[in-house]
């Protein structure tokens, strides 16, 4: 009996956590994959890649061929910064449209893409969220299959809980704390990625995802300084404070106006969980982070407790 072959994927936002996680977990499962990157030396592992396509999502004249004999396109391009430049529109919004344009033209079958939790109401308030859901309204109705996660938040971000208290002895909160959150690891989240490939119920579908466990923003700020031997210090910063200082910078950089309307969101929603998907503790995560691992590496040091839960769990 022939093996059935599997779809050739090109995976965009490769250099960034999210996407080198999905790198990973295709390449383990025997997926041909292709990855854009603007620079070849960020890939977390190129050996992870059967092609290197060298390319700016956000100028569509060097995408030439990009799409040629794929079937699936995942992206998780987007920028999270405080410069100026690039803008977000120019990134989560348009390099996105410009990657599902040359998708479409290439005839390519199937579009995965990372959208964020909640994201209709912080749409409302951030401009990430904006960006991002006008996307994946455009992903719905281009006439390609789709599958749209809206991620809770990464263990990346959860690091941030991690690396301030190591910096510090205090550490700042977005709101009182109590809102609650389920992270997610990059490599569970890969798996899914796998698994919304392979599975025909999960395609047409939009699926808010998070990790195993559920935590307030205190609980992991805590959790944060008991792995590194420490004594919590934790401040919070009341939501309309984050506003006034959105409002003060936003004539100088939309960027960090965006990021001050995000973290805005998050101290006002008490609220921001998804279906628990994968098996990876952040507890373990930030052992391996106190004993000097990379991210990526405290990720893979992680000990299976159980399996990656089925497709219908997230039907």
């Amino acid at each position: 009996m022939t093996p059935t072959k599997l779809p050739r994927v090109l995976v965009a936002g490769g250099t960034g956590y999210i996407g080198g996680g999905v790198l990973e977990a295709l390449h383990q499962h025997g997926f041909w994959v292709r990855a854009l990157c603007r620079d070849p030396s960020r890939l977390r592992d190129p050996s992870h890649c059967d092609d290197i396509f060298v390319g700016h999502a956000t100028r569509p004249e060097t995408l030439a061929g990009l799409c040629q004999g794929i079937d699936v396109v995942f992206s998780s391009i987007g920028t999270r910064s405080f410069r100026r430049t690039p803008s977000l529109w120019e990134v989560d919004y348009q390099a996105n449209l410009n990657l599902l344009a040359i998708a479409k033209q290439a005839g390519v079958k199937h579009f995965i893409f990372v959208s964020v939790v909640k994201g209709a109401d912080m749409a409302r308030l951030s401009p990430i969220a904006k960006a991002r859901e006008q996307v994946a309204q455009a992903v719905k109705t281009s006439g390609l299959d789709y599958t749209i996660f809206a991620p809770t938040g990464f263990f990346n971000d959860m690091a941030e809980f991690f690396f301030a208290a190591q910096r510090r002895e205090k550490l700042l909160l977005f709101g009182d704390g109590t809102g609650r959150i389920n992270p997610l690891s990059a490599l569970d989240f890969g798996e899914v990625v796998v698994q919304a490939i392979r599975q025909p119920a999960l395609k047409n579908t939009v699926h808010e995802i998070g990790g195993r466990e559920t935590f307030t923003h205190r609980q992991i700020a805590e959790l944060a300084f008991q792995s590194l031997q420490k004594d919590p210090h934790i401040q919070t910063l009341p939501a309309w404070v984050i506003s006034l200082l959105a409002a003060v910078i936003r004539p100088f950089n939309h960027n960090a106006y965006a990021l001050f309307k995000f973290f805005e969101f998050i101290a006002r929603t008490p609220d921001a969980t998804g279906t628990a998907i994968g098996w990876r503790r952040l507890e373990d995560f930030f052992a391996h982070l106190a004993q000097g691992l990379s991210l990526e590496d405290a990720e893979r040091a992680i000990s299976p407790i159980a399996q990656c839960p089925s497709p219908e769990a997230l039907t």
